[in-house]
């Protein structure tokens, strides 16, 4: 069975109710999904995984510390991470240029987007629920076709 990892840093909880949503999508898509917390991550923690989800909150239009930091770790994996597929997610609280980020990051060490990330203000709503949900909708079937 594919497999996805969500990586992701949530203060307030915000972020964390979306990587939920968005594990909710991929597992019903029939892949199986794993919520990883950031936060002194190791990298090679995702080598086996056919598909990351990276999320953060809009810390001063940038991704949290701990998604950098994970990033900075999983760099030294780059050549294993390179060519698997992604998506990327954040809540904010009035920014709202976190994905720019995460994307940026995560084209520097070769993962491929999926398709725009979504992005919630504040707590997801009923629309951005449903967002996540599609968002590990699309992330599981392009793992599906790896």
């Amino acid at each position: 069975m594919a497999k996805i990892a969500i990586v992701y840093y949530s203060g307030s909880g915000n972020t964390e109710k979306m990587a939920k949503l968005i594990a909710e999508g991929a597992t019903k898509a029939g892949v199986e999904a794993q919520l990883l917390k950031a936060g002194g991550l190791d990298a090679a923690k995702v080598l086996d995984a056919d598909g990351l989800a990276l999320g953060s909150p809009d810390y001063f239009s940038y991704m949290a510390g701990e998604l950098k930091s994970f990033f900075d770790r999983a760099f030294s994996q780059r050549a294993k991470l390179s060519g698997k597929p992604y998506v990327s997610f954040g809540s904010h609280g009035g920014g709202g240029q976190v994905l720019k980020s995460i994307d940026s990051v995560a084209g520097g060490i070769g993962l491929k987007q999926v398709c725009p990330g979504v992005l919630s203000k504040g707590a997801p709503d009923a629309a951005a629920s449903d967002a996540c949900r599609k968002l590990g909708e699309a992330l599981a079937a392009a793992v599906k076709k790896k």
